[in-house]
């Protein structure tokens, strides 16, 4: 696959889940999230540029091209990550559900 990095995949259950990817792309890199299930929740995707520090990043989800800095629903999105070391989507708020996580580290 062009352009492709390192991906990983797990789950969020409860609102201390998160599922991280070590990025490995330093120049103009991006992440492409996939959300399934079926849940009541809200999962942000963070960056970190010094390893510890996580930030939440904005996004776009890949569907209507609308803004994601939150995600609420299962579908695709995208995030422009130069320099990011890590990358994690980590749930903010949870009520119900399960949501599966899959993070592939993209080429700009």
């Amino acid at each position: 696959m062009s352009g492709f990095r390192n991906s990983t995949s797990g789950t969020i259950a409860t609102v201390s889940d998160t599922v991280t990817l070590p990025y490995r792309n330093f120049n103009n890199g991006a992440a492409g999230v996939q959300v399934t299930g079926t849940f009541s929740g809200t999962i942000v995707l963070q960056a970190t540029l010094d390893g510890t520090n996580y930030v939440a990043v904005q996004g776009l989800k890949v569907s209507d091209a609308s803004d994601a800095a939150t995600i609420t629903a299962a579908g695709i999105y995208r995030y422009e990550l130069v320099g990011a070391l890590n990358v994690r989507v980590a749930a903010t708020a949870w009520t119900s559900g399960t949501a599966t996580i899959t993070l592939v580290s993209l080429e700009g």
